[in-house]
C-alpha cells in the first residue's frame, strides 16, 4: 500500500487549488499528517528510511515550520520509534504526543495508544495509556483534545463493540485517570 500526503492552498480570489503532492511526500507511504496545536510542527508516519533508500517500518516525523518555510522531516528518534510500527499521533498544547503502537508487553492489548511527554525540549518514555481507554483488543486514530480532557479514538474487538471499527470517547478525571470509553 502506497500512500501519500496532499496539499491545498487557498488562493487570495477564496477559491483552492487543486489537491497536489506535498513537497515532502511521495517518495514513500506518507500518511495521517496532524499539526501542534499551534501549527508550527507537522506530525506525520512513515516507511521513508532514516538515511540511504531502504524503506523501513512505519516510524513518526516531524517537521517545523519559520514562517511559510518548512523543515525537511526529522525522525522523532528511538525514544519514540521503533522496530514496531508507530501510528496515528495526535498532539496535545503541551506537546505531549499520543500515538499507535505493538510494543510486545508494554501495553494491555494487541494495539495500544501511548502518550510520550515533552518535557525540558524531549520527548519521555511512551506509556501505555491506563485500561479506561486500552484494552486487550486494538485501540487506533486517537484525537487528543488540546487541553488533554478528552481523547476520541477507533477500537474493535471489544465486548461492546458493534462491529468494526467503532468510535469511543474517554474523558481524564481528576486523579489524572482515563473513564471508561
Amino acid at each position: 500500500i502506497f500512500s501519500t500526503i496532499l496539499v491545498r492552498t487557498k488562493k487570495s480570489n477564496g477559491s483552492w487549488s487543486a489537491p497536489a503532492v506535498a513537497s515532502f511526500s511521495g517518495m514513500f507511504s506518507d500518511l495521517e499528517p496532524a499539526f501542534s496545536q499551534d501549527g508550527k510542527k507537522l506530525f506525520f508516519c512513515s516507511n521513508r528510511p532514516v538515511s540511504g533508500d531502504k524503506k523501513k517500518d512505519y516510524d513518526i516525523w516531524v517537521m517545523d515550520r519559520s514562517g511559510s518555510q518548512w523543515s525537511a522531516p526529522v525522525n522523532l528518534g528511538p525514544v519514540i520509534n521503533t522496530a514496531a510500527d508507530e501510528f496515528y499521533p495526535s498532539v496535545a498544547s503541551s506537546g505531549n504526543l499520543y500515538f499507535t503502537a505493538q510494543y510486545d508487553g508494554k501495553g494491555p492489548g494487541r494495539e495500544d495508544i501511548y502518550v510520550a511527554n515533552w518535557s525540558n525540549g524531549n520527548y519521555q518514555t511512551p506509556v501505555a495509556l491506563d485500561t479506561g481507554v486500552n484494552s486487550k483488543s486494538y485501540e487506533f486514530n486517537a484525537f487528543v483534545s488540546p487541553d488533554e480532557k478528552f481523547i476520541l479514538f477507533t477500537s474493535y474487538g471489544r465486548k461492546d463493540d458493534s462491529g468494526g471499527g467503532d468510535l469511543y470517547i474517554s474523558e481524564k478525571g481528576a486523579n489524572g485517570q482515563w473513564t471508561k470509553a
